[in-house]
């Protein structure tokens, strides 16, 4: 194997936080569920694998979570979207899940403390 083969193996081998909730979650998840996620993780990195923390950041969210959509692990509509203000992009857009997490400080009241500890419980070490 070439070193840029090695180097293309090794990066498609890693674990990145979209891998390891697309292993924690391969039914997909709600709306609504990944929504909570989202806004939990860039909450909190408590219990997460420490290897994921540089991937909470809003703009390594926002990057995750417009993956999963595009890939259909967001898998209900995005009926709540409005909720977050977040209704001006495709949930598969990028933009969509910035506006999710900016709905933290927009809007409040849009954080649901226990259904986000209860899905980031899932990727947890512990969990």
């Amino acid at each position: 194997m070439n070193q840029p083969e090695a180097q293309h193996f090794r990066r498609s081998s890693e674990v990145t936080l979209e891998r390891h909730i697309e292993r924690v979650f391969p039914e997909g998840l709600s709306y609504q569920d990944a929504a909570q996620l989202c806004l939990r993780l860039y909450s909190s990195v408590d219990g997460v694998p420490a290897r994921l923390h540089s991937e909470c950041s809003k703009d390594g969210l926002a990057e995750t979570f417009a993956r999963l959509a595009q890939r259909g692990l967001v898998n209900t509509p995005a009926l709540e979207a409005a909720l977050y203000g977040a209704n001006f992009h495709a949930v598969q857009e990028k933009g969509h899940w910035v506006e999710v997490i900016a709905s933290i400080f927009k809007k409040g009241g849009t954080v649901d403390a226990q259904a986000g500890a209860r899905l980031a419980a899932r990727l947890t070490d512990r969990g």
